[in-house]
């Protein structure tokens, strides 16, 4: 039979944080994660705002669709808070603003009533929408 020799593990010291280094260390993740954070949360906000208005212009010819195939007036509403239509309601992100609330709209031919301008300010810059008169076509511009 074979003998099972015994091995000897020398103790070795353990060595560990002290609080001073276990502080600095924490402070420096922290610190990192704060500055992570903001331009992460920056980050969200510009795709939010961008959704957003990728959203509003395909309401905008969704209502226009719909009035077309209907043949029936349809009206898009844009107030302080958020946009209404027949089919849904867009509430604004936090960032976004419109300047002054309007009452958009489209005749059977799937032409708007007005030369309305429609303004939204975002966090880091202003949109706005010239809407043509009869066609429904609308022109985007950005400061």
């Amino acid at each position: 039979m074979r003998r099972i020799r015994a091995v000897r593990l020398h103790k070795l010291p353990t060595r560990a944080f002290t609080l001073l280094e276990s502080l600095l260390t924490l402070s420096t993740v922290s610190f990192l994660l704060l500055i992570l954070t903001g331009s992460v949360r920056t980050s969200f906000r510009q795709v939010e705002e961008n959704l957003f208005l990728l959203h509003f212009e395909h309401l905008y010819r969704e209502n226009q669709q719909l009035s077309i195939a209907g043949q029936r007036e349809v009206s898009l509403s844009l107030t302080e808070d958020a946009i209404k239509s027949d089919l849904q309601t867009i509430e604004l992100p936090k960032g976004v603003t419109i300047a002054k609330p309007i009452k958009l709209v489209f005749s059977k031919e799937g032409g708007n009533s007005s030369l309305a301008k429609v303004d939204f300010q975002l966090s880091d810059r202003k949109v706005h929408y010239q809407l043509n008169l009869g066609s429904g076509k609308y022109r985007k511009t950005e400061d």
